[in-house]
C-alpha cells in the first residue's frame, strides 16, 4: 500500500491545492448579503474529497479537518442563510490548517500527529470517522482513474489493468484503456420502447450516451438498481456505459466476465446516433 500511497501523492497535492482554492472562494464572499448556494456547494463538495483523498494517502490529520470543515458547511445547504463573522473565521482558521498540512506533502514530509483532534480542530466533532476504509471505497476509483490517465511510468504494481463492477450479483471486467470514468446516479432519459438492454440515454458533458443493462440483455430477472453507477467506455469515437449496483473498482487483476468494448459495439446497435 505504500508504494500506491506514494504513486498518488501528487494526484492528492493538485487535488488539495484546487479545492483550497473553492474553500477560499468561500471565504472571501463574506462580505455578500446571501451564501451564494454554487459557492456554498463548491466548498463543501471541496472539504469532501479532500476528506477523502487525504485519507486515501493516510493524511489523517488533513482529513479530520476538512471531515469537520464539510460537516459544518453541511449545515448551510438552505438558501438564503447567511455566513456570520465567527462562521466565516471558522473556515477561514480550517482552510489555514490545511493549507500548513499541505505543504508537508508538498515537502515529502509525514504530517504531524493529532493527538486531540476535537481540541486542536476546534469542533465537538471526533475525527474517528476519518479513518474509516470507506475512504478507500469512496475514493480509491477516481483517484486511480486519474493516476492511470496522467501517468504511465508509475510503479507496474499498482498500475490498474481493468475495471471490475457487479450487476445482479453477476461480476464483469472491461479493460482499463477502454474506461473513460465512472459517474455515480447520473439522470437517465429512459427509453420504454428501446431495446430492453439500453435503460436509456445519459448527457455528459455534451455527448449523449446509451446506458446499457448487462442484466437484462442476459435475460435475467433483475431490477434497476438504486442507487447504481455507470461505468462510461468509449471505442474510437463512440462512448456508451454500463450499469453497476454497487460501487465499480479498478483493479490490477481481472476476474468476472470480460466485457470488449469493440465486439460489444459491432454486436449490438447501442449508438446514441
Amino acid at each position: 500500500m505504500a508504494g500506491l500511497q506514494d504513486s498518488l501523492l501528487p494526484i492528492f497535492i493538485e487535488e488539495t491545492e484546487e479545492g483550497l482554492s473553492l474553500i477560499q472562494n468561500l471565504i472571501l464572499a463574506d462580505n455578500d448579503v446571501v451564501i451564494s448556494a454554487e459557492v456554498l456547494e463548491e466548498a463543501r463538495r471541496a472539504a469532501h474529497t479532500i476528506k477523502g483523498t487525504a485519507g486515501l494517502v493516510k493524511r489523517m490529520r488533513s482529513s479530520a479537518i476538512a471531515k469537520v470543515l464539510e460537516e459544518f458547511l453541511d449545515g448551510f445547504n438552505v438558501a438564503g442563510d447567511t455566513l456570520s463573522t465567527d462562521d466565516t473565521e471558522k473556515v477561514r482558521q480550517w482552510h489555514s490548517q490545511l493549507v500548513e498540512l499541505l505543504q508537508y506533502a508538498r515537502d515529502g514530509q509525514p504530517e504531524p500527529e493529532l493527538n486531540d483532534p476535537s481540541s486542536e480542530i476546534g469542533s465537538g466533532h471526533s475525527a474517528e470517522g476519518s479513518y474509516s476504509d470507506d475512504l478507500i471505497n469512496d475514493f480509491a476509483l477516481p483517484f486511480m482513474m486519474k493516476l492511470h490517465q496522467a501517468n504511465e511510468h508509475f510503479d507496474e504494481t499498482v498500475k490498474p489493468v481493468c475495471c471490475r463492477f457487479y450487476l445482479g450479483g453477476r461480476q464483469y471486467f472491461i479493460l482499463i484503456e477502454d474506461v473513460v470514468e465512472i459517474s455515480e446516479s447520473q439522470e437517465i432519459t429512459f427509453l420504454p420502447y428501446g431495446p430492453a438492454y439500453v435503460s436509456g440515454l445519459i448527457s455528459l458533458r455534451g455527448d449523449v450516451i446509451p446506458v446499457i443493462d448487462l442484466a437484462a440483455l442476459e435475460g435475467r430477472n433483475n431490477a434497476f438498481p438504486n442507487p447504481y453507477f455507470l461505468v462510461v467506455v468509449r471505442c474510437g469515437s463512440d462512448l456508451m456505459a454500463f450499469v453497476s449496483d454497487s460501487l465499480p473498482n479498478l483493479n490490477i487483476k481481472t476476474a468476472g466476465h470480460k466485457i470488449d468494448v469493440s465486439t460489444f459495439l459491432e454486436q449490438h446497435s447501442v449508438k446514441a446516433s
